[in-house]
Parts: C-alpha cells; structure tokens; sequence
C-alpha cells in the first residue's frame, strides 16, 4: 500500500520518527489476515477507494459493467523522470528550460479488472510545490465507469489545525474563511458549470498561530476551471483527510479498453513562513510556470473601458473622441466593451452575432484602429463567445447549439443562454469568428467574458451513458477554443472575465495571464477583494480600475488618491467617462498615469506582501519591494476614522535587516532592523477611506 508520512519543510533524512504502532481497532477490516493490526481506516493513504476498510471519503471510484466497483489495486513499478507530467488537453504547470523539474509516477493494477491508476508528483527546482494529478487506465476489454477522480488527497493527524477557504458572490469575491476542523465532513465547490466566485477552487490548512508572518501552511490550489471540490474530513481517530478534484456530482466518465481519464492538475504548496510565505510560493510559480511566457513578466498597457462610461450606448464618433482623449491622458490602450454588435442596445440579443452593428458603427471598427493608431495607443474589444442570446441570427440557424434538456425549454440567465461547447463543430464556429474577426480588425487586447452560470446541463449530441460527461467535456470543448486562439494570436493580450472574479482561477489563467476580478469597483471593497485574491495570484494577474466617484455600484464618494493607490496596488486602468472631466480632475488623471507609469515595473518584477489584514481590522496595508530590498511602496488604507484613535504602528517585515532606509514624504531615515521589530508610527487622518503611501528607497 502506498502510505503518506510525511509534508512540510525540506528533511536530510527521515527514519519513521512520526510512525504510530499500530493498534487493533474493533470494527476495522485488516487488508491482510496475517497482519491483523494493519487496516486502511487507521492509515494515511496517497489514494483511497471505497468499500476496501477505509470508510473515509475515497478518492476515486472506479465501476465495472456488472455494477460492482474496484478496488484492490496492487503497486507495480515507479518511474521517475526529467519532465513535468503535461496533461493533455488542460491547463497545466508548464516546462522551463531555465530551471529543472522532476516527476514521479507510481504505478497501480486492478488484476480482477485490469484498471490501472497512475499518481503522478512533479517537483520544479527552486520551489516548495508539489504537483498532483492522477490517470485511470481501463486495460481490460469491458468498459468501466470513473465515478470519482480526485487530483490530489493528503492525509495527516489533526494537531488543531484550522481550514481557509474563500466564500463570495457576484462584486464580493474572495471573502476570507477561516474556521477550526470538527468532527465530520466539510467541503465546498461548485456545481456551476464555472469555479465560481462562491468558493473557488483553494484551501489551506494552517496552524492556530499562523499569521501573515510566521507559521506553517499546507495550501492546495486546482488548476480547473469547472465543477469542483475541496472536502476536509475529521475522522473518529482524528485522522485529517483533504481531497481536491472535480466534483462528482453529475459527473462520471465511461471509459472503453484502451481509454485513458487524467485529471486535472492541483498544486500543493507547504510555507513555514505564514501566509505571505504560501503566497509567494504561488505568485512565483504562476509567473515562471503558468502565466503564458509571452506575457507573464511583461509590463501591461493602461487601458481605459467604455462599459462605466457608456455602457451599452456606444458609436463610432463617441468612441472616436474617447480615443483621442484617452491618448492626451496618457492612457496606453481603449477597450470597445459590450454593445458594439449585433443590434444590442441592452442585454437581451445578439449574442452569438459577432458582427458590427451597422448603425453605431457605419464605417464598421476600421475607423477605430486608425485613430487609436494615429494617436499612438493600442486598441481592444469585449466578447461573450461561449454565449448565445435567443434574439440572436444564430439562434436562428442553430437551435441544437444551446445546451438544452429534450422536451424542457431552457432556463435564461441574464437573458441568455450557453453555447453546448462539447459539439466541435459549435468550438469551430468560436474559432473561426473570432479569428476571421481578428484578423479583419487586428485588435491588440481581448476581453473574454462569461456573465451567467450553468442550467439544463445537456448535449443533444451525447449518448445516454454519456450525459454525466457534459461539464468536464465542456471545460474540455473551452480550453481546445483558449489553446488554438492564444497560440494563434500570441500578441493579443486576453484578459479573463465572469461577471467579474466568477472564474479567477488556474485554469483560466494558464491562458490569459490577467483577470478582471470583480464588477465591484468601489474602491473600500476592492480592498478586501484584491486582498484577498493576492493569496493565490500576483498583483500583475488582477486587473483593477479607478472608477467615477460616486460609485456606479455602491453610491460611495471615496477620494480619488484612495481611488487611485488601490487600482495602482494592481494591473492597473481606468473606467469612468472621461469625456465629461474637468481640468483639475483631468490633471489629477495626467499625474496619476506618470507617477504609475515610474512605478509599473515595480509591480510586475517586485515581490507584494500583505501586512494588515481588512478581515480583522479597520485599516488594510500591502507592501511591494524590489528584489533587491532596496526600494518600496506601502499602501496604508484606514477604512473608517476613529477619533479615539491617535495613531498606528505598522511592522515591516520584509525590508532589509541591514539596510538604511529613507521614507521619501518625510525624509526621515531608518534601519531595517527598527521598521522590521519596532515598527513605523502612521498618523490617523481625519475623514472616511483616506490612504497613506509611504515610499521607502536604501539611503546611499
């Protein structure tokens, strides 16, 4: 049996220190008669099955033709290679000559079916990740049913460890949890059809003292971008279980002889140097190993959006004045959002008809590129590809295109319905437009959007042993479609969007390296909101925008430097009408977009670190550094005024020990080792939202 030991910081040696004698247990079904002290209930396992002694939550399920599921597998053979395990189809940690990586494959036969499991570990140099991802093999000449195929299980001992997760919805995305183990089974996912903004695929195991600071973390992240799941067990014996992998509601895969089911990849990180540590794990792995190299290091243009500006009212002379103001600004790219094709005027048509709208735009977007052209800046567009309005042409000619149940007319979703991606011939049509368009209007940047979740989960294209296929077949349809168009166009810079965070995730982000994590531009949300995304994903890899004051989405009036350093804390742009500005606001814009442009590099070379936390506190701060320790920019938010308050005392752990540093406000000097221990005293300001930027540079 393949037994877990030991995760958690780098060991020389290992002699079975952690080993617990075995103990007889009443009830337990000993795996081997002559060994009745050695039952799967009490040991931690790599791969569980059900029905074999460990009544745990298995992590994959296995049914033959006569209904019966699999179980005793039986080790066979390891390999261990130079390469990572690539795959094929999904969205994977990618290959690098620059550094190494090796994988482990254990392999495992089902003698009585000939099913085989393959667990595959992939280490890369330089990094604290382990990467998991499993395939079951059907060898024999019947086929076989995948119930459920988990990417990654760890089991270990509850030693009061707490669980993180994160909850949310649509404009409040990646909320913080976290909560001590019980007794029992808990978990979350998404049965969406999407990852979700609900609970998106991430979970963390922690200590009780762990901090941003210090302390161990054992984080789990799953590149997938669908139905998902993360449970967390706490057994009679206090033996803690996690699984992270597709989620087996409505799912379950037919395998024929010969056929092969790989799951998804999920990237286990360990950190003995809290939150912050974990994080940093992430952001440098997605930058060397996930992001597309053509983009992942690669300073992004300041966009400015037409949607806060004009929503669906949209034409060629409005946009041709934005154009031309946009670049008197300073702004480096205009994004064309929803309401250019077809003939929508709101949300109820068009979509699926990526045509010009005629009357907006009578000289169709021509026009647009050459102005952008002319006034040196970029240009950009918005698509809803994987969607179809049933006001639409091609509703028209494609009623069997939709996902829809026979005989049960299919719910809408903001007015909408969702393309049946598991037909070729629908991923063809979304291949060729776009790429017919593209190359019509060659375009610099691409938003891809996705505005409404899953119902009527069906093909009317799938057999009946088939139906439970659909979402997986789906996600396998989307990446075909992101893999041909971004390799295709490596130049186009694809920004990802779901309403928003609803589909922030690995998976996505293999393919288009930045995403627009919340509709919810209200600067105090977003605070929460970026914060909390920065867990997993670097500063570079969520968009942000300063947006008009009050704010389209909360009524908010929050001052335009608070406006300003969150979306500046970020991939930074603009979303407000900026053909109705005044002077002084239209200076404010001009030396915002200057000072950013100075400082860009920092976001996308320097290291982010967050030291006050807006789920415990009333003020939030997040730091980014050079790597060198030498320069700093400390975004210090105080969310509401407290008039007993005199003042804050911020730590700084992440600059140098030995350095000298001068802030650059107030010219004050001081040590490393002072701002690390003793800490920096910040001034309460008077008044709601205000932000503090202090700037700290090595004194020479």
């Amino acid at each position: 049996m393949l037994l877990h030991r030991y995760w958690g910081k780098n060991l020389h040696n290992y002699y079975g220190a952690n080993c617990v004698q075995p103990v007889k247990r009443t009830f337990a079904a000993p795996y081997n008669q002559q060994n009745p002290l050695f039952s799967l209930e009490i040991e931690s396992q790599e791969f569980s099955f059900p029905h074999q002694g460990d009544y745990r939550e298995p992590s994959v399920s296995v049914r033959q033709q006569n209904g019966c599921t699999i179980g005793r597998m039986k080790y066979q053979y390891y390999e261990i290679t130079d390469t990572l395990h690539i795959p094929e189809g999904l969205p994977h940690i990618r290959e690098t000559e620059q550094k190494t990586a090796k994988t482990l494959a254990i392999h495992f036969l089902d003698t009585i079916s000939n099913v085989k499991l393959i667990l595959y570990y992939s280490i890369v140099e330089d990094s604290a990740v382990i990467i998991r991802s499993a395939q079951i093999c059907n060898q024999g000449s019947q086929p076989v049913w995948v119930e459920r195929a988990m990417s990654a299980l760890v089991d270990t001992t509850y030693q009061k460890q707490q669980l993180i997760t994160f909850y949310g919805t649509h404009q409040k995305e990646f909320q913080l949890n976290r909560q001590d183990i019980k007794h029992g089974i808990f978990s979350v996912g998404s049965t969406r059809g999407a990852s979700s903004p609900q609970y998106p695929p991430f979970a963390a195991i922690c200590t009780p003292e762990t901090t941003e600071h210090s302390g161990e973390v054992h984080a789990f992240q799953l590149i997938y971008s669908g139905n998902h799941c993360v449970s967390v067990e706490r057994n009679q014996y206090n033996h803690l279980r996690i699984a992270m992998g597709i989620h087996t509601e409505d799912f379950c895969w037919k395998l024929l002889p010969n056929e092969t089911f790989q799951t998804p990849q999920a990237i286990l990180i360990y950190s003995n140097e809290g939150l912050n540590g974990m994080s940093q794990e992430f952001h440098k792995l997605y930058i060397e190993r996930l992001f597309s190299p053509q983009w992942a290091k690669k300073k992004r243009p300041i966009l400015l959006n037409s949607w806060e500006m004009c929503y669906f009212d949209v034409s060629e002379q409005r946009m041709l004045n934005v154009i031309q103001q946009a670049a008197k600004l300073g702004f480096e790219l205009v994004v064309l959002d929803d309401g250019w094709f077809g003939h929508r005027n709101n949300s109820k048509s068009s979509l699926g008809d990526w045509t010009v709208n005629a009357e907006k735009f009578p000289n169709g977007l021509t026009p647009l590129l050459k102005c952008a052209e002319e006034n040196g800046i970029q240009f950009g567009i918005w698509f809803e590809p994987e969607m179809i309005s049933p006001d639409s042409v091609l509703m028209e000619t494609h009623t069997d295109w939709h996902m829809q149940i026979n005989d049960y007319t299919p719910l809408l979703g903001r007015n909408q319905l969702v393309l049946d991606l598991t037909q070729q011939k629908v991923q063809n049509y979304i291949i060729e437009t776009l790429s017919d368009f593209i190359k019509k209007y060659p375009v610099s940047y691409i938003k891809w959007d996705m505005n409404r979740h899953m119902t009527d989960p069906n093909s009317l294209y799938l057999s009946e042993d088939s139906k439970e296929e659909f979402f997986h077949r789906y996600m396998l349809g989307l990446y075909r479609i992101l893999q041909e168009l971004t390799m295709q166009f490596p130049d186009i810079l694809f920004e990802n969007c779901s309403s928003g965070g609803g589909r922030f995730d690995a998976g996505m982000s293999f393919y288009m390296p930045q995403t627009w994590c919340s509709d919810n531009t209200d600067a105090l949300d977003r605070q929460i909101i970026q914060y909390g995304a920065s867990y997993v994903f670097p500063p570079s890899a969520i968009t942000a925008h300063v947006s008009a004051a009050p704010n389209h989405q909360t009524g908010r009036n929050i001052p335009f430097a608070t406006r300003a350093a969150v979306a500046s804390s970020a991939n930074m742009g603009y979303e407000l009408n900026i053909l109705e500005l005044s002077s002084e606001e239209k200076e404010q814009i001009i030396t915002h977009l200057s000072e950013y442009k100075q400082k860009r590099e920092l976001l996308f070379y320097g290291e982010f670190y967050r030291l006050c936390s807006p789920f415990t506190d009333n003020n939030c701060a997040w730091m980014i550094i050079n790597q060198e320790k030498t320069y700093a920019i400390i975004y210090y938010f105080i969310r509401e005024y407290a008039v007993s308050a005199l003042s804050y005392i911020l730590k700084i752990p992440y600059v140098d020990y030995q350095k000298v540093y001068v802030e650059k406000n107030t010219g004050r000097s001081f040590t490393g080792e002072e701002l690390i221990y003793v800490g920096i005293s910040i001034s309460t300001l008077k008044g709601d939202f205000p932000v503090i930027v202090l700037e700290f540079n090595e004194k020479k």
